[in-house]
């Protein structure tokens, strides 16, 4: 009698042992899952092209190199562009390029801006306001599709 009251605690011990263990692994699992799903949602970059019409070839690269694009024709910042990798500023104005630089330097600062140099004489300030600058859209569109393609190495 106590040999089988003895060998019912052992059993009913093991038994509530064993799910104490599943429960922590489920837990453990769910902490996993929660935190892969928190890098999935970090690593989503952005590529933002600021100008007056929308540059299909651009967006098409951005896309296959894995970012969202993002185009905008008045300067502006959202709080979900958190992780912006790339300002394209095609716009017609250096005014309006050199703030929209300016503005994604100060809440971005892991960005890499590239931008139209409507009059040679500011060339100077893009390169204070951290922006590579181009006085052509044609050179600035092959720098962009090296970039974008993983060529950075070629396109320096």
């Amino acid at each position: 009698m106590l040999r089988d009251f003895l060998l019912l605690i052992i059993v009913a011990g093991g038994f509530l042992y064993g799910l104490k263990l599943m429960g922590m692994l489920d837990r453990f699992i769910g902490q996993q899952h929660t935190e892969k799903k928190r890098e999935e949602e970090k690593t989503k970059e952005y590529a933002v092209i600021f100008g007056s019409r929308e540059e299909p070839e651009l967006k098409q690269w951005f896309e296959s190199a894995g970012f969202e694009v993002l185009f905008i024709d008045e300067i502006q910042m959202q709080k979900e562009w958190k992780d912006v990798r790339y300002v394209v500023a095609l716009g017609e104005s250096d005014v309006d390029n050199l703030s929209l630089c300016s503005l994604f330097r100060k809440t971005c600062p892991k960005t890499e801006f590239y931008s139209i140099c409507n009059e040679r004489a500011v060339r100077k300030l893009y390169r204070q306001a951290g922006a590579i600058s181009f006085f052509s859209r044609e050179d600035l569109m092959q720098r962009m599709e090296l970039i974008t393609l993983g060529h950075e190495a070629g396109a320096a």
